[in-house]
């Protein structure tokens, strides 16, 4: 019952974040309107977004729990710690090297995430 609780404690969190998210969309849209300073920020929260449904919402998570689960039932905890430490490191070193990368070619990612801007002369003016 503890990863079912732990379950809906982080099913929980999600929903507030995702309701708190949208009261923060609506609040930039109310005090800014539709112009390209609002287009740039939500181009801006596009990538990170991206990257945070990849590595904490996406295939992971789906494909980590019930592996955690069945390893917990038929191994002592030390050896389910090992596997936890085990996969947030592989995880710390995938999102490294993720953001190492997004680094490296971030002009790319925003003319890959956002064409328009290249094509509107006054939204590459204000870069």
């Amino acid at each position: 019952m503890n990863l079912l609780r732990a379950l809906a404690a982080v099913s929980s969190l999600t929903l507030v974040s995702r309701i708190l998210g949208f009261v923060r969309d609506f609040f930039i849209a109310r005090a800014f309107g539709a112009g390209l300073a609002t287009d740039a920020f939500f181009v801006a929260f596009r990538i990170p977004n991206l990257l945070r449904r990849l590595f904490a919402e996406g295939a992971f998570s789906q494909a980590f729990v019930p592996v955690l689960a069945e390893h917990k039932n038929r191994q002592p905890p030390e050896e389910t710690r090992t596997l936890i430490d085990g996969a947030a490191t592989a995880l710390l070193l995938a999102l490294v090297a993720a953001a190492l990368l997004g680094i490296a070619l971030a002009p790319l990612i925003v003319y890959i995430s956002a064409p328009g801007f290249a094509s509107d002369p006054e939204s590459s003016a204000s870069r």
